[in-house]
């Protein structure tokens, strides 16, 4: 019964340090995550929405649509001897148009911020549910361990208590010729 109850104290100090070590496991791995998730974000957040290869290319097809335009338009006023105010005029709506592109593109630009920033948080979120789960899990294994070893604890009591009380009426009922 003893025996019992320090094979139950060993037993639960084994299962903690195990539960320990696979925490720290855990734990170690979130970090991880968390590191990657932080250094993704800053590298994404502070950049420049401008400079992406998609928005890139939408500037330098506008860019050259317009240049083919403005080469267009130039030849035809040459040809049929439109004035330079045609031209300039014809030129600035170009402009306007490619001006109109990099507003929308701020636009989008200011709309991919927000993802990147509700992405951020809702993974530092899943992050933190993890963290806080991890830390749940280990305090319940420490409570049902302890637990299950107290609970040992007092059933060998309570065994060696019934064997006492047995042993004392025994001896009572044989000096009372029972």
């Amino acid at each position: 019964m003893i025996l019992n109850s320090v094979f139950s104290g060993i037993m639960a100090r084994i299962q903690n340090n195990r539960a320990q070590e696979e925490q720290r496991k855990a734990l170690k791995i979130l970090d991880s995550e968390e590191k990657a998730l932080d250094e993704l974000f800053r590298s994404s957040y502070y950049s420049d929405y401008l400079q992406r290869a998609d928005s890139q290319n939408i500037i330098n097809s506008a860019k050259d649509m317009f240049m083919n335009n403005s080469n267009n338009l130039r030849s035809r006023a040459t040809i049929t001897g439109a004035t330079d105010e045609w031209v300039a005029t014809n030129q600035n709506l170009n402009n306007q148009a490619l001006s109109s592109i990099y507003s929308t593109l701020a636009a989008q630009g200011v709309n991919w911020k927000d993802n990147v920033m509700n992405n951020y948080l809702n993974g530092k979120a899943n992050i933190n549910g993890r963290r806080y789960a991890s830390f749940l899990g280990n305090s319940n294994i420490y409570q049902n361990s302890g637990l299950n070893y107290l609970s040992n604890i007092g059933q060998d009591l309570s065994g060696w208590d019934n064997r006492m009380s047995n042993l004392v009426m025994s001896g009572i009922s044989k000096k009372l010729k029972f």
